[in-house]
């Protein structure tokens, strides 16, 4: 199965992982060089796993008080 890669797709993929329309921008802009694409992509990333890893630490405090809650109950 052949992969098309246009403009809207990129756009499109970049739109659905949360970027902004200025990240979108920029990384369009830097078309030319792979490269430093696939650095921002990789901040990016970066930035998202560090974003799970604070809304899990939450979600276990929330499970370990209802945890307790529930035995209370």
């Amino acid at each position: 199965m052949e992969v098309i890669r246009t403009e809207y797709s990129v756009e499109q993929n970049l739109e659905d992982a949360g970027c902004t329309k200025d990240f979108i921008k920029y990384y369009m802009s830097l078309q030319s060089d792979g490269k430093e694409q696939i650095e921002l992509l990789e901040d990016y990333r970066d930035e998202l796993v560090k974003q799970m890893h604070g809304v899990q630490r939450k979600l276990d405090s929330l499970d370990y008080l209802l945890f307790y809650k529930r035995k209370e109950v």
